[in-house]
C-alpha cells in the first residue's frame, strides 16, 4: 500500500535561489510540508545571514589584537566542537520523541479586521419657510409703498423657493451617495464574513484532518503510518544544513516500511579545522581538514543517520508493532561531473527487522562496521558516489495499467500511423519504448485509455543515475502540436512525481512548445523521431499527415 499523491505545491526561497515541488496526499499534509520547509529554509538563510555580518564583525575586531586572538580561539573551540558533535549524532538521538501533531493544528484568529463602517454623508437641515432668513423685517420704505412690499415679500419666497430646491437637489445626491457608500460597506462587510467563515471552516477541516490522521495512524491504516513516519524523519533534529528529504510506502501484510531518504553529500559537511590571528598581517587564516579525514567523516555521518532514522521509526513504533521490517534507500542529490546535470542515484540501501535492530546497543556501536554486518549495501567509501541498486524498490503498482496488445507485428511501408486508431498508436508506443528500455531492465506499462491528455504509459528505468520513472504520453496528431500539450505533460510529470517526460507526436512541434520544454525533463519526439525508433528495432511504417487528414475527415 502506498501513498497517492493527489496535491502538490512549488515552494521557492529566493535569497538561497532554492526551489522544490512538494507533494502530499491531503490539503493540510501538504500545508504542513510546506510549513516544515520553509522554515528549514529560513533557518538556513538566518545563519547564512549571520556569516555576512560575521565579514563586518571580522573588520572590526581587527582593529584589535586582543579581541582578535580571542575571536580566533573561539572559532577554533567552535569548529573542534562541532566535529565532536558530528561524532555524536546518534548518540545524541538515542531516545526519540513522538510527533507532536498538535504543532500542526492551527488555533489562530481570523487575522483581518472587518471592515470600518463608513461616516455617511450629512444633508442640512430643510428650509422652512418660517425661517428667519425668510421672513426678515420689512424696512420702513418698503413698507410706505405696496408695490415695494409685494417685491420684497417676493424676494423672500423667492430665496425659500431657491433654497429648498438646493436643498432637495442635496439631499438626493447625498442619498444617492448614502446607498452606494452602505452598499460597498455591505458588501465588503459580506466579504469579510465569507473569508472568516471560510477561514474557520479551513481551519477546522485542517484541525479534524490532523485527529482523524492521528486516529488512523493509531487503528494501523497505511496512508496514515506512511504519513506519521516520513514527517517523524523530517523533524529529526540535525546539525547539518541539508534538505532532507523522505519518501516511504507501508506493506501491511509483511508490515514491512521503504523509505527513500536524501542523504547531505560531503560538501555539506564542515570542514573548518583551526583559525589563527596572524598579528604582523591583521588578518585571520583559516585552516581546514584533509580530504582522507572528510571522507572518513562523512561516511561515519552518513551511517550514524541511517541507525538514527532507524532508531527513531522503530523506538516510535514500539507502543503499536505496526513495523517489523525497514528497507532504507539512501540517496543524494549532487552534479555529474561528466555532464554537469543534477543526478539522484542511490549510494546505500539495506533491509532491517524489528527483531535483530532491537539487539543492538547503539550508544557503543559502530554505525559502519554494522551496516556491513547486516549486509547493507553501498560503496567502500561514500564520497565517491557509487550508485547502488536499492534492495526493496517501492511498488509500481498502479490501477491504471492494463494489458498491453502487439501493434508492430502489422506495420509495414504501407501503413499510415498519423492514420491509425488511436488506441492502436498508444498501444505502438508502449510496444516500441518497452524495447528500447528492456535494454537495461526497464519495463514499460500502458494506463486505460481515456484519451484525457493524461498519462498514456509509464516507463521504470532502473538506471541508477539517469533512471527512474518516466511518463510518456502519445498524440496521434495531423497538426502542429502547440505549447499547451507540453505544459500538460511537466504538469503530470509533477503529479506523478516522474524523473522525466516524453511527448511522441506524429506530426510536430511549434517553436512555444520547444521553449518551454527547454531545460526541464522533457523529451519532444516528433514524427521523423518516431519513425527512425521504429526501424531501430526492426520495423517500418509512414507518416503522411495531408493523407491521415483526408481519412479523418471522411470516416
Amino acid at each position: 500500500m502506498s501513498g497517492r499523491y493527489t496535491y502538490q505545491a512549488e515552494v521557492r526561497h529566493a535569497g538561497l535561489n532554492k526551489y522544490r515541488v512538494v507533494k502530499a496526499g491531503s490539503r493540510y499534509e501538504l500545508a504542513q510540508k510546506v510549513a516544515s520547509i520553509q522554515t528549514q529554509w529560513d533557518e538556513q538563510w538566518r545563519k547564512k545571514c549571520e556569516t555576512e555580518n560575521k565579514k563586518t564583525e571580522k573588520e572590526q575586531i581587527l582593529r584589535n589584537h586582543e579581541v582578535a586572538q580571542s575571536y580566533a580561539d573561539n572559532r577554533t573551540r567552535e569548529a573542534e566542537k562541532l566535529q565532536e558533535n558530528l561524532d555524536s549524532i546518534l548518540v545524541n538521538s538515542l531516545y526519540p520523541i513522538p510527533l507532536n501533531v498538535e504543532k500542526y493544528k492551527d488555533y489562530s484568529d481570523y487575522p483581518d479586521f472587518p471592515p470600518i463602517e463608513p461616516e455617511r454623508p450629512i444633508v442640512g437641515r430643510e428650509p422652512l419657510r418660517t425661517d428667519s432668513k425668510y421672513n426678515l423685517k420689512t424696512p420702513l420704505l418698503v413698507k410706505l409703498s405696496k408695490k415695494k412690499n409685494e417685491e420684497f415679500q417676493a424676494m423672500l419666497e423667492n430665496a425659500y423657493q431657491r433654497d429648498i430646491v438646493k436643498w432637495g437637489q442635496e439631499k438626493k445626491e447625498k442619498d444617492l451617495l448614502n446607498e452606494k457608500v452602505i452598499e460597498e460597506y455591505n458588501s465588503k462587510l459580506e466579504q469579510w464574513k465569507n473569508d472568516r467563515d471560510t477561514f474557520q471552516e479551513e481551519q477546522l477541516a485542517k484541525n479534524n484532518d490532523v485527529d482523524k490522521f492521528m486516529k488512523d495512524y493509531m487503528a494501523g491504516d497505511g496512508e496514515a503510518i506512511v504519513r506519521y513516519y516520513t514527517s517523524v524523519i523530517d523533524e529529526i533534529p540535525m546539525l547539518l544544513e541539508y534538505d532532507r528529504q523522505a519518501e516511504a510506502e507501508y506493506t501491511q501484510e509483511n508490515k514491512m516500511l521503504i523509505i527513500d531518504i536524501l542523504l547531505p553529500i560531503i560538501e555539506d559537511i564542515p570542514n573548518l579545522k583551526k583559525v589563527t590571528y596572524v598579528k604582523s598581517r591583521g588578518e585571520f587564516k583559516e585552516s581546514f581538514q584533509t580530504d582522507v579525514y572528510m571522507k572518513k567523516k562523512y561516511d561515519s555521518i552518513i551511517y550514524q543517520i541511517v541507525l538514527q532514522t532507524l532508531n527513531y521509526i522503530f523506538k516510535l513504533d514500539g507502543g503499536y508493532d505496526f513495523i517489523d521490517v525497514i528497507v532504507l534507500n539512501g540517496k543524494i542529490s549532487t552534479i555529474d561531473k561528466t555532464t554537469g546535470k543534477n543526478i539522484e542515484p542511490y549510494v546505500l540501501s539495506i533491509n532491517v527487522s524489528k527483531s535483530e535492530f532491537n539487539e543492538l546497543n547503539l550508544s557503543a556501536i559502530d554505525p559502519k562496521a554494522w551496516f556491513k554486518s547486516a549486509k547493507g549495501i553501498s560503496a567502500s567509501t561514500l564520497a565517491d558516489i557509487t550508485p547502488v541498486a536499492p534492495v526493496v524498490v517501492m511498488s509500481r503498482d498502479d490501477d491504471r495499467f492494463v494489458e498491453g496488445y502487439d501493434v508492430t507485428g502489422r506495420l509495414d511501408e504501407s501503413i499510415n500511423l498519423a492514420a491509425i486508431n488511436w488506441q492502436d498508436f498508444e498501444h505502438l508506443i508502449r510496444e516500441i519504448f518497452a524495447k528500447e528500455f528492456s535494454s537495461n531492465g526497464g519495463e514499460v506499462k500502458i494506463t486505460q485509455a481515456s484519451r484525457d491528455g493524461g498519462v498514456d504509459a509509464i516507463a521504470f528505468d532502473p538506471d541508477p543515475i539517469r533512471g527512474g520513472k518516466i511518463v510518456i504520453q502519445a498524440k496521434r496528431y495531423t497538426n502542429v502540436v502547440g505549447v499547451s500539450a507540453v505544459r500538460d505533460l511537466y504538469g503530470t510529470v509533477m503529479n506523478e512525481g516522474a524523473t522525466k517526460g516524453i511527448l511522441v507526436t506524429t506530426s510536430n512541434y511549434g517553436n512555444d512548445a520547444y521553449q518551454f520544454a527547454n531545460g526541464k525533463p522533457l523529451t519532444l519526439m516528433n514524427g521523423a523521431n518516431l519513425l527512425y525508433l521504429l526501424e531501430k528495432h526492426g520495423h517500418k511504417a509512414k507518416i503522411d499527415l495531408k493523407e491521415a487528414k483526408q481519412l479523418l475527415v471522411n470516416c
